[in-house]
């Protein structure tokens, strides 16, 4: 079998392993990770739009969306298929990606109990923790290692990816204006100008992130 035809059967894997294990994972946690209605009552978890609220949700509902859409690629060769994987691959899925997982593995070291409690453990498997939140920055790297993507002009990409984060940090400020409370609980327990600070550098790390997907493709395939 000619080397092409190798590459092609890995990609294909990748692209439906990938949509296959992060499609599970946003289920099970949609459909069976729930936090008890105790938390609400105490005011440990925001009453308003259940998942939708948590970035990891939606960063894994692009997740699993583009791994789906670049199988649909694979298997059909449209061109228009193509420009769009390409482009979310470049704005969404490498930066968020790694603004996730590095995010929330930093301030797991830092203080496990402010942003991942041991009590946890038993509504969300270890499995699902890692596939949300490792698993996620795997299969970037290796779609990046596997797949030839052309990147978007950056003003293009910025511009996605500056609509994305401005758009969620107005969500959460909406929910915590809403009911009081943030969806982060640590967010409650620093001053306000920590977390303006805070996400400052989350933002201006989610462009170090796209800058670093850009120089790691044209690397492996320019």
């Amino acid at each position: 079998m000619e080397l092409g035809s190798w590459s092609n059967g890995a990609r294909l894997l990748l692209h439906l392993s990938a949509a296959g294990h992060l499609g599970y994972a946003v289920y099970y946690d949609y459909r069976y990770a729930q936090l008890p209605k105790l938390a609400v009552t105490l005011r440990l978890e925001t009453p308003l739009w259940g998942k939708f609220k948590y970035i990891t949700f939606l960063g894994g509902l692009v997740q699993c969306g583009y791994y789906a859409l670049a199988l649909a690629y694979d298997l059909f060769r449209v061109r228009s298929l193509r420009n769009l994987r390409d482009y979310i691959l470049a704005t969404f899925v490498v930066p968020l990606a790694l603004t996730v997982s590095l995010t929330f593995w930093t301030l797991y070291a830092i203080d496990r109990n402010a942003v991942y409690p041991d009590l946890l453990d038993l509504i969300y498997p270890r499995w699902l923790n890692h596939a949300t939140h490792t698993f996620v920055v795997v299969y970037a790297l290796a779609e990046l290692g596997s797949t030839r993507h052309r990147y978007p002009e950056r003003s293009r990409g910025f511009a996605g990816l500056a609509a994305f984060m401005a758009g969620y940090l107005v969500w959460i400020h909406y929910i915590w204006f809403r009911t009081g409370i943030w969806v982060y609980p640590f967010l409650g327990g620093i001053d306000w100008y920590l977390r303006v600070l805070f996400f400052a550098l989350i933002m201006v790390l989610g462009f170090v992130y796209y800058l670093l997907g850009e120089h790691v493709n044209r690397v492996l395939w320019v």
